[in-house]
């Protein structure tokens, strides 16, 4: 099952639980309820299943314990008046059906169904089972639950990719601003060398440094200097086979600072 995590560090924790809550109210569950739904993605009983036969058998211990829980709180099934073997058999098979059919979930989601059921929160409805506790009462809130918390892991996981997608994009332009100082800051040095010295290291050049330094208003051309550019690459200015037409030249030769004219 995929799982996106959000990084909870310090700067992101505000937008962090901004997202929780904004998923909580958009389904009508507290954040405790949220909470105990996404950790399952990763902590559920499929995977304490597989740790080893110990946890294995603590796991299902806990899945019974739990089955026993709901029965009392949320339906009317009397397990005092019934023989020990039948309700043995009852929790087991319920246990059974759960490993089978709901693995993915926590041992405490199991609890959670039957509490959102009982609160209306979720499409599953107690009464019409008349208080008997069943193996098809059990399938039906799980599976209505099911529902219910991929909708709300849906809804985090939409929230969380919007937000990660800023801060890609916030990361990539930082990136590009340091890149582009980068460049400045060698076309400075180049420079300055170059004024001292008369020497050009031309191999610290490369091509897109060009157009870094002359947005950065570092470099500018005279009205004559872009026509011969222009003219050397092909005869833009005559619509050659290399070139463009007039009108296009033209918005390059205004589009920098001119210099004087020499």
């Amino acid at each position: 099952m995929k799982s996106n995590q959000l990084t909870t560090q310090n700067h992101n924790r505000p937008i962090y639980t901004k997202i929780l809550k904004d998923v909580c109210r958009s389904v009508s569950i507290n954040g405790f309820q949220l909470s105990t739904i996404l950790t399952a993605r990763t902590e559920n009983i499929r995977e304490a299943l597989k740790v080893d036969k110990q946890s294995a058998e603590v796991c299902r211990a806990q899945i019974e314990q739990m089955i026993h829980t709901v029965v009392v709180l949320y339906t009317s099934a009397n397990f005092d008046k019934q023989e020990r073997t039948t309700i043995d058999i009852l929790i087991s098979e319920g246990s059974n059906f759960i490993i089978k059919h709901f693995a993915m979930l926590s041992v405490a989601e199991i609890k959670q169904a039957f509490e959102l059921s009982a609160a209306g929160k979720i499409d599953a409805n107690l009464s019409a089972y008349h208080g008997k506790f069943t193996i098809q009462m059990l399938g039906d809130v799980l599976q209505k639950y099911w529902i219910f918390r991929m909708n709300a892991i849906a809804r985090f996981d939409s929230k969380v990719d919007v937000l990660q997608n800023q801060q890609r994009k916030k990361d990539a332009d930082e990136r590009n601003e340091r890149a582009k100082q980068e460049v400045i800051d060698l076309f400075k040095k180049l420079k300055d060398t170059y004024q001292q010295t008369g020497e050009f290291d031309e191999t610290q050049v490369k091509s897109f440094h060009g157009k870094i330094v002359s947005d950065a208003g570092l470099i500018t051309f005279s009205k004559k200097e872009k026509l011969q550019i222009l003219n050397k690459h092909g005869g833009l200015l005559e619509g050659g086979k290399q070139g463009c037409n007039r009108e296009k030249c033209q918005v390059i030769l205004n589009d920098s600072t001119e210099n004087t004219e020499k």
